[in-house]
């Protein structure tokens, strides 16, 4: 089949490397570059370095609807086209392009998840379990018919970056499996259940600010979910922001309950070589590594040191 790509973020050239060893890739569009971070420079994402490599067509619209873009993918003689996290709706005009319609992988069990953030949400809702979908989009957002959908399990360990890779493998199965049966003519989509449907917005700075006024494992489950982007993190006297990369739970010391119940925000417990113990409204959550605002990342139990905090500190603004 002569496929078009359609992918933004870096984890999406696995799903363009597989389509390459199945099908023909006719072209690949991706983000407009973007400036560094410094500025000085315009800074290419993985997809279009690998289109460059392979040498593809590459499309890099400002908008989707941009007439010479639609024109030229008109005149592909295209059979589909696959988008991976492309970050854009394609409105109907490009969707009526390609013979055989327009596939999206999306990672959730559509209904459950539609939108921009679906890993980051499963997380930060304490989800057992997440998956993978492939889809024959339309309009409306993440509503196509479904082809193919897998489960994938949520271990208690998983951050955003451990949780992507394992949705990306079983992803990239399912997008072999899905062309198959669309070469084949052997798909069967079926119509999502809406009752079911729940939606996952992008998440914003403000959102990783950590109130201990909140039990330990929700605490947890928004460490999880939100690192590295947009990453949580603590206001601390200084008006400087610590970032929170890497916590467990921990109990609460019997020591600290002995001197009257702990206050949300307190530290409990300083544990040599590991970190600190903050006291949440149900718990107590272990921070093992931070980093304070413009340094380099540390571990906790130098931090609190460095800071020269101790047991009975209240840790970061509310």
């Amino acid at each position: 089949m002569r496929v078009l790509f359609m992918g933004t973020p870096d984890f999406s050239v696995q799903f363009l490397r597989k389509i390459m060893e199945i099908d023909e890739i006719v072209a690949v569009v991706t983000r407009v570059d973007r400036p560094s971070r410094r500025g000085h420079r315009l800074e290419y994402g993985e997809v279009k370095k690998f289109a460059l490599e392979k040498k593809f067509t590459l499309f890099q619209p400002e908008g989707i609807n941009d007439t010479n873009f639609v024109e030229s993918a008109k005149e592909l003689n295209l059979d589909l086209i696959v988008v991976v996290a492309f970050g854009k709706i394609l409105p109907p005009e490009v969707l009526s392009i390609p013979k055989k319609g327009c596939v999206n992988i999306h990672f959730s069990l559509l209904p459950k998840y539609r939108g921009p953030a679906p890993v980051q949400w499963a997380l930060l809702n304490g989800d057992s379990y997440s998956g993978v979908s492939s889809i024959f989009m339309k309009e409306e957002v993440d509503e196509g018919e479904i082809i193919l959908q897998r489960k994938v399990p949520i271990d208690y360990e998983d951050n955003y970056l451990s949780l992507l890779e394992k949705l990306c493998e079983v992803g990239v199965n399912l997008l072999e499996e899905t062309l198959d049966l669309i070469r084949e003519g052997k798909a069967s989509p079926y119509p999502q259940d809406d009752s079911g449907a729940s939606y996952a917005p992008f998440l914003k700075k403000s959102d990783g600010h950590i109130v201990w006024n909140d039990s330990s494992h929700r605490i947890l489950n928004r460490i999880r979910a939100l690192n590295p982007w947009p990453g949580t993190y603590v206001k601390v006297n200084s008006g400087k922001k610590v970032k929170i990369l890497e916590a467990k739970i921990a109990p609460v010391p019997l020591e600290a309950n002995k001197r009257g119940l702990p206050k949300p925000g307190e530290i409990v417990e300083i544990r040599k070589g590991e970190g600190f113990v903050i006291a949440c409204s149900e718990g107590g959550l272990l921070v093992t590594r931070v980093q304070l605002e413009s340094k380099s990342i540390q571990g906790a139990y130098d931090y609190v040191h460095g800071a020269r905090l101790k047991v009975g500190d209240i840790w970061g603004k509310q």
